[in-house]
């Protein structure tokens, strides 16, 4: 039998709220994982420590954002989140990447599709093969400079500098000092390659 009119329209609005739901989720979980990567390569960039609190909130967010967009995958995600994050120890065991790189790339791949990690892998290792560019740049640009105090010494607080004169002048002292660069920077610039990407395929 032909469903009723009501019932017609009871399924139309069931749709409507589903599809509304659904971008609600994707308007509030992309900001705030791009919010929280920004926190994280902020952090990274001044103390080169990514906070393993701000790794588990980009996992939650993905793992959220996955169970409403693709509830199907989001155990299959979760096991590519494993595989990565145990393939990336080798790396990190080498010493290529740390230990909280390692953490927060495995995390950012619950931000995508199962079939879209390898992309986001390659934009965060072209947006890291960037950022290694200009650190040895400047690594060699510095060499022509005085040399300059302690990181320590120019991170101290003091009242003739603001946080972010300190923090430029310790990093300048960390490029110098050939300090492992901080690839939440990489990590975020990555992230947001992928979603502009994504945003402009027809």
């Amino acid at each position: 039998l032909a469903s009723s009119p009501r019932a017609r329209t009871r399924g139309i609005c069931g749709w409507t709220e589903a599809m509304s739901l659904l971008f609600l989720v994707h308007a509030i979980c992309q900001p705030a994982s791009l919010i929280v990567l920004g926190i994280s390569a902020a952090i990274d960039l001044k103390d080169r420590v990514i906070p393993n609190e701000l790794v588990v909130a980009i996992a939650v967010i993905g793992f959220a954002q996955g169970l409403a967009l693709r509830p199907g995958l989001v155990w299959f995600s979760l096991l590519v989140a494993i595989i990565v994050f145990f393939g990336l120890w080798i790396v990190a065991h080498v010493k290529i990447i740390g230990g909280g790189d390692l953490k927060l790339i495995s995390a950012v791949t619950l931000l995508v599709p199962p079939d879209r990690v390898g992309q986001l892998l390659i934009d965060i290792v072209l947006a890291g093969g960037l950022l290694s560019c200009f650190y040895l740049a400047a690594h060699y640009g510095l060499k022509r400079l005085p040399e300059p105090r302690s990181a320590a010494a120019e991170a101290a607080p003091s009242a003739k500098k603001s946080g972010f004169v300190r923090t430029l002048k310790a990093e300048r002292i960390r490029i110098g000092g050939g300090y492992p660069m901080p690839y939440a920077v990489a990590v975020l610039g990555g992230v947001i390659v992928y979603n502009a990407m994504q945003f402009l395929q027809p």
